[in-house]
């Protein structure tokens, strides 16, 4: 071997050696029932506001998420957005997904669900949005490879699913896009194959419109009486 090939090995296996360890640790979280032992601190430290919590975030590896790629430069709000989508996916609850993604939304957030073209505004519209397909996939959904920019601001989440009592398999990517504050501003979501995604359509309508007419009422409520969804 030349030097040069010598030096290419002794990286690989340098890398390979440090991707074990880190493998290993993270394994030793785990649960038998493949849940992380460190969920509940993560999703403490999520919903905590301190300085130790945002530590704590800055510091917690992205890859116990699974197969995480990119956001080497990611610290602050992109980072702690990230973490606390992926709590908020763990639960998969509508209570969940306000409690964990409070305050990292945009109001004006612009959701481009797979089984409509005309995109959906708002930050109340896009949380029922997504209980309600949290609903339909149950705990049947999950991610596998993930990017994200160096930044943390932009995220590919590659994803699967199976389609209420259908059992219809799904596959798609969650395109995300964060603003200057690390609140997600847009989200956009791909799929196929053609046939699951007019299911999920069909599911979606069973649940969607009524919710829908109910958030229109309260907002139009607020509207001439004031007060904040956020308290009702």
């Amino acid at each position: 071997l030349t030097l040069v090939q010598m030096y290419v090995s002794n990286v690989i296996r340098a890398r390979c050696f440090v991707q074990r360890n880190a493998a290993n640790r993270y394994l030793a979280t785990i649960d038998e029932d493949g849940t992380s032992k460190d969920m509940d601190e993560v999703s403490a430290a999520v919903l905590s506001t301190d300085d130790k919590s945002a530590a704590f975030l800055d510091a917690f590896p992205l890859r116990s998420f699974g197969d995480v790629l990119g956001g080497e430069s990611a610290t602050g709000a992109p980072r702690a957005t990230f973490i606390a989508w992926h709590c908020a996916v763990h639960e998969m609850k509508e209570n969940s997904l306000r409690k964990f993604l409070a305050g990292r939304v945009a109001v004006d957030v612009t959701f481009h669900p797979p089984t409509y073209f005309p995109p959906w505004k708002g930050e109340e519209e896009f949380l029922l949005l997504l209980s309600a397909a949290g609903e339909v996939f149950g705990e049947s959904f999950e991610y596998s490879r993930q990017w994200l920019s160096p930044c943390g601001r932009e995220w590919a989440l590659e994803f699967s699913a199976e389609i209420g009592s259908s059992r219809k398999r799904i596959e798609g990517i969650d395109l995300v896009k964060l603003d200057e504050e690390g609140r997600v501003s847009e989200f956009k979501v791909l799929a196929r194959p053609p046939n699951a995604v007019a299911i999920l359509k069909d599911e979606m309508m069973k649940k969607v419109p009524p919710r829908l007419a109910a958030l229109k009422i309260k907002q139009a409520a607020r509207s001439l009486f004031g007060g904040s969804a956020r308290n009702e």
